[in-house]
């Protein structure tokens, strides 16, 4: 598994958002500061061309930068028993991990994108008694999703 394309964005050399471009073509966004918020546009290109408009306002690729852990951002889910029958098995869905939210976006035919808080609670809500496992893309660097 490849690591998501990360960016962040700048206004007047301030970071003020994170973003990361979605196995969809989507575009996952993080804002910062008191009033935080998260979203999903339906693409980097389109995203990108709104902050264009804005004075002061860059949008920069970045390194995808580590946790206090240690390890990646980027994450899959390795489902390996499906006991519902709805996602099947093997790698179900990618997430990345922003300093204040976790996006996940399954890698289905629908492609649905959902937020959680950590990526704790995303293994708490789809781990399905450790059925289902996180595994940092660090972790198994061979691995590829369409």
């Amino acid at each position: 598994m490849q690591h998501l394309v990360y960016f962040k964005v700048f206004q007047d050399d301030e970071a003020i958002a994170s973003g990361v471009k979605l196995p969809s073509g989507q575009f996952a966004l993080s804002w910062y500061g008191r009033c935080h918020s998260h979203g999903v546009f339906p693409s980097f290109d389109v995203f990108k061309g709104m902050q264009d408009q804005r004075v002061g306002r860059t949008v920069k690729q970045m390194s995808a930068p580590l946790t206090a852990t240690g390890v990646a951002r980027t994450f899959y889910l390795q489902r390996n028993e499906d006991w519902s029958g709805i996602s099947g098995t093997g790698v179900v869905a990618v997430g990345f991990e922003f300093d204040h939210w976790t996006v996940l976006h399954w890698l289905d035919a629908q492609g649905s994108t959902f937020w959680y808080p950590s990526v704790a609670m995303v293994e708490q809500v789809h781990g399905h008694e450790g059925r289902t496992l996180i595994v940092r893309c660090e972790m198994a660097s061979s691995l590829q999703y369409a």
